[in-house]
């Protein structure tokens, strides 16, 4: 699908080509992920419906 990886290599790997800005934007789209799952809606809701997980994720956002 064209998707590149956003993981800075290992020392023994070939060097990934990608700028610095995507090295910090996954460091915070990971970081929101981990402050959202201290949620126990978020953690637990995907047994649920698409509409109804993003709703929790939303409240739980602008909750943060």
């Amino acid at each position: 699908m064209g998707a590149r990886p956003a993981i800075p290599p290992k020392r023994t790997d070939a060097p990934v080509a990608c700028p610095d800005w995507v090295n910090a934007n996954r460091h915070l789209v990971e970081n929101l992920w981990a402050r959202l799952k201290e949620w126990r809606a978020v953690a637990t809701r995907y047994k649920q419906t698409a509409l109804s997980f993003l709703g929790v994720l939303c409240l739980a956002a602008s909750a943060d």
